[in-house]
């Protein structure tokens, strides 16, 4: 009898082994069958109309102005002060905070995944496979794209902080285009971010911290910091001119990136800062790129915002690129402690 019973048993558990396995594959299978729908049903292209501005494309950036991470790559900066952060495996760029942080329009940037799906455009789209991509993300499988189409000048991602903060220090994982090579037009200079408080460079009464990468003169980039102090002057001349992309050696390849910017105790003090750290993938330690100690970065002198408010990812690129080239970003964190690993 307890021979019939453990049999029993041991049936009994591989049914329902078996019925959870059949159902997994069915779940999967639908979702599979779904994601094939909502591509037939959009009909699209790998595109520029997949990744295009959507709203309020006047609001553009002063235009004047293969190597795939091996996993081996360390997570991002932990900090108590964090105040949000987007890996973007939600596959959209919905994701908040408290204080309100908030992705703005697209303007030929997207989500995409590392099926070589393009899956958010400020929408749901759903497009793909497309063909030919490396879309794998830094720690997850997903990423924003910046796709500048060939002899295009923009590929730009704006946020909102929801707040002003005083101090804040900025990361993201930043993957160099595979076939990147830094254009000869001139100006060569292309925007890598900026953070502003009421109104960008001389459109606002509170400071602009600006950063650009430009021509090195062998097809890679030097990368360069500017900044505004307030009161509605444009940016000052660009500054600290230091290597950033080899070319070829880096095309394809990881880096993350920090940025400080601690605006002045109160207007009309020097004890403002500016900082840039950079770590390409497979080195060990961060490395400071840009140091701008004692400046004034001042604050609007009446109403808000008091403090670093909005800003921007990539930008207006003068010399454009000669073939389509697409950046990916993942991992962006705001923090109001440093983000340097401890």
């Amino acid at each position: 009898m307890k021979s019939k019973i453990l049999i029993n048993s041991i049936l009994v558990s591989s049914l329902l082994i078996l019925f959870q396995n059949c159902s997994q594959k069915g779940f999967n299978a639908s979702t599979q069958m779904q994601s094939t729908s909502a591509s037939e049903t959009t009909n699209q292209q790998d595109n520029p109309d997949n990744s295009e501005c959507v709203n309020n494309c006047n609001d553009s950036t002063n235009n004047d102005d293969t190597n795939v991470s091996d996993g081996n790559t360390a997570p991002p900066p932990s900090s108590k002060g964090i105040i949000f952060h987007d890996n973007f495996e939600s596959a959209d760029l919905l994701t908040t905070n408290s204080d309100g942080f908030e992705w703005l329009n697209t303007n030929r940037t997207s989500i995409v995944n590392s099926d070589q799906y393009v899956v958010w455009n400020g929408s749901l789209i759903n497009n793909g496979p497309i063909a030919n991509r490396q879309w794998e993300g830094y720690n997850g499988d997903h990423s924003m794209r910046f796709r500048y189409p060939a002899n295009q000048y923009m590929a730009e991602q704006r946020f909102s902080l929801g707040k002003p903060y005083k101090d804040l220090w900025i990361y993201f994982a930043l993957r160099v285009p595979i076939n990147f090579k830094h254009g000869t037009n001139s100006p060569t200079n292309s925007k890598l971010f900026a953070i502003w408080m009421d109104g960008y460079s001389n459109k606002g009464d509170g400071s602009t911290v600006i950063w650009e990468y430009w021509n090195s003169g062998d097809g890679g980039s030097n990368v360069t910091v500017h900044y505004s102090p307030g009161g509605g002057g444009s940016a000052g001349g660009h500054i600290q001119s230091t290597p950033f992309i080899k070319y070829p050696e880096d095309q394809g390849r990881w880096m993350e990136i920090i940025l400080h910017v601690k605006a002045s105790s109160k207007n009309g003090v020097n004890d403002g800062l500016v900082e840039l750290y950079n770590r390409k993938d497979g080195e060990k330690t961060f490395t400071q790129i840009h140091l701008l100690e004692n400046i004034q970065l001042n604050y609007p002198p009446t109403g808000e915002p008091q403090g670093w408010a909005k800003g921007y990812l990539m930008g207006w690129s003068n010399p454009s690129f000669s073939e389509d080239t697409e950046w990916l970003m993942d991992d962006f964190t705001v923090s109001t402690s440093s983000l340097l690993p401890q």
